[in-house]
C-alpha cells in the first residue's frame, strides 16, 4: 500500500542537505514559497539514541562520544552528554519567549518530577532553538509563503507544555498572518497529548 502510494507522486527532483536548521539562510540560495516540516517535540525523545545501531552499522558513527555530541547539536537533544550539558543552559537574551513560557518552565522546575531542573532547562533550550530556527527561516521565505509545523505537545508530571500554542505565538511575534492551529490526531500515549498543524502565512 505504501509503495503504491509513493508511485503516484509526480515526477521531480529533491536535494538532501546537511545543515543546521537554526541557520537556514546558509542553505537556501533562493527564496521559498512553502515550508512543511515536523521538528522534534519537546518530550525528551532522542532520535540519536534510537538510531545508534543503524548509524554505527552504516559508518556514520564510530565512537560513543560522537553520538552524544551529535545529540547535543540537535534541537531537542537530550541523550548522553547532552543531559549533563543542558544544566549549564542560560536563556539567550535575543530569544523571544511568550510571557507564559517562563511560568511553565518554573512549574516544571518546582514539580515533583525526578530531574525537574534538567527537564525545565531542556524545555527552555528547546524553545530557544526553535525561536532561532523560526527567525532564520523568515530570511528565506518569499512574501506570502506558507509554513506548516507538525508538532505535538508534551506533559511533564502535571505540567502540560502547549507546544502548538507556543509555535503559534512565536510566529505571530515574527509577523506571520492567517495563523491557525489545526488538530490532526490523538497520540497513543497520555490522554492530553495531540499532534497539530501550526499554519501561518509570511507577511507581505
Amino acid at each position: 500500500m505504501v509503495l503504491a502510494g509513493a508511485e503516484q507522486n509526480p515526477a521531480g527532483t529533491a536535494t538532501v542537505l546537511l545543515a543546521d536548521s537554526r541557520d537556514v539562510p546558509h542553505v537556501f540560495g533562493e527564496g521559498t514559497d512553502l515550508v512543511i516540516t515536523s521538528p522534534p517535540y519537546p518530550n525528551r525523545m532522542s532520535y540519536i539514541r534510537e538510531l545508534r545501531p543503524y548509524m554505527y552499522w552504516l559508518g556514520f558513527l564510530t565512537a560513543a562520544r560522537q553520538a552524544g555530541e551529535l545529540d547535543w547539536s540537535a534541537i531537542g537533544g537530550t541523550w548522553g552528554i547532552a543531559t549533563s550539558r543542558v544544566m549549564s543552559w542560560r536563556k539567550n537574551s535575543d530569544a523571544y519567549f511568550p510571557k507564559y513560557l517562563n511560568g511553565l518552565l518554573e512549574n516544571i522546575r518546582s514539580s515533583r518530577i525526578k530531574s525537574a531542573e534538567v527537564l525545565s532547562k531542556y524545555v527552555g533550550r528547546y524553545f530557544e532553538d526553535i525561536w532561532f530556527h523560526l527567525c532564520s527561516t523568515t530570511e528565506v521565505l518569499n512574501p506570502g509563503a506558507e509554513v506548516h509545523y507538525i508538532v505535538g505537545n508534551s506533559k511533564f508530571h502535571d505540567v502540560v507544555v502547549p507546544t502548538e500554542i507556543i509555535y503559534h505565538d512565536m510566529l505571530q511575534h515574527l509577523g506571520f498572518r492567517q495563523l491557525s492551529v489545526i488538530p490532526l490526531r490523538k497520540r497513543n500515549s497520555k490522554k492530553e497529548l495531540f499532534e497539530s498543524d501550526v499554519v501561518g502565512v509570511f507577511r507581505n
